[in-house]
């Protein structure tokens, strides 16, 4: 009698455990607000479907905590287009259509994530973006960046990186901006933008291999000038992607500038650095 008593005292344990872990994990869920702007581009079942790859991929993210998740027809579109044009998509065939970008904040707790988080920090404006085969196909992920405003009022744009930590890439923004400021020939020009994604990487073996050297890195930024504007600088422009490459001369030394140009063409523009 005794042992049956134990059994089910044990079996009322095991339920109420199983049972306030099932409603924690629901709970869980359910605190990610999710929200799902007006589209002319794709259908609400399709939306969701890109929303739950990127819950999806969000668990391997250890110490962090999805709590907004959202898609913006504005936003999606305009970073599509950057997409397309400069980064991983221009290497794709699927097409914008097939190109789905959502935005994220997440909390990152005590330990700083994988450790390129800032401990106890607030992400905001992550972006995903995401394609697929065709309309019919499944969504995955291609790229993930941390978008922000830095002190200097610049947007700032990590993508995920094999070689770099986010120190290194922003150690490289921080010296892009110091050279831009201490050049007489900027003056008029502001760098509103710095970029970094490993998708623009070319496939030719000379270029693959200084784009895998980890005391290389190429930036990209957008750059505006004033009506009035010295050294040679276009006057009342807003440029894209012109690019910087820095070097150092060991994993913790210091970056410098090697090359600076305007990547009309980006092809030519690694090719250029790659061979410098």
């Amino acid at each position: 009698m005794k042992n049956k008593k134990r059994y089910f005292s044990l079996f009322i344990f095991i339920v109420i455990v199983s049972s306030i872990l099932l409603y924690k994990h629901q709970t869980d869920a359910e605190t990610v607000k999710v929200k799902i702007g007006q589209s002319s581009k794709f259908t609400k079942d399709e939306i969701k479907a890109a929303v739950s790859t990127v819950k999806e991929t969000f668990k391997g993210y250890k110490g962090c905590t999805l709590t907004d998740l959202w898609y913006s027809e504005k936003d999606s579109l305009a970073i599509t287009k950057d997409y397309m044009n400069y980064g991983g998509g221009y290497e794709t065939v699927v097409g914008d259509k097939n190109v789905i970008v959502l935005l994220s904040n997440f909390k990152v707790d005590s330990s700083g994530g994988d450790g390129s988080w800032k401990p106890n920090s607030t992400q905001t404006r992550y972006t995903w973006t995401l394609i697929r085969n065709n309309e019919k196909g499944k969504w995955r992920v291609k790229q993930a960046e941390d978008t922000y405003t830095d002190a200097d009022y610049v947007k700032v744009r990590i993508g995920q990186s094999k070689k770099l930590t986010k120190y290194d890439i922003k150690t490289a923004f921080e010296t892009v901006k110091k050279n831009f400021k201490k050049d007489n020939n900027n003056e008029g020009c502001t760098i509103t933008e710095l970029h970094y994604s490993e998708f623009q990487a070319i496939e030719a073996d000379t270029i693959e291999s200084y784009m895998e050297d980890e005391n290389a890195i190429v930036v990209f930024s957008t750059i505006k000038t004033a009506p009035t504007v010295v050294g040679g600088w276009d006057a009342n422009k807003t440029m894209d992607n012109f690019g910087w490459t820095l070097v150092r001369d060991s994993k913790k030394g210091k970056w410098r500038v090697k090359d600076a140009g305007y990547a009309l063409d980006i092809n030519l523009f690694f090719l250029t650095n790659a061979m410098l």
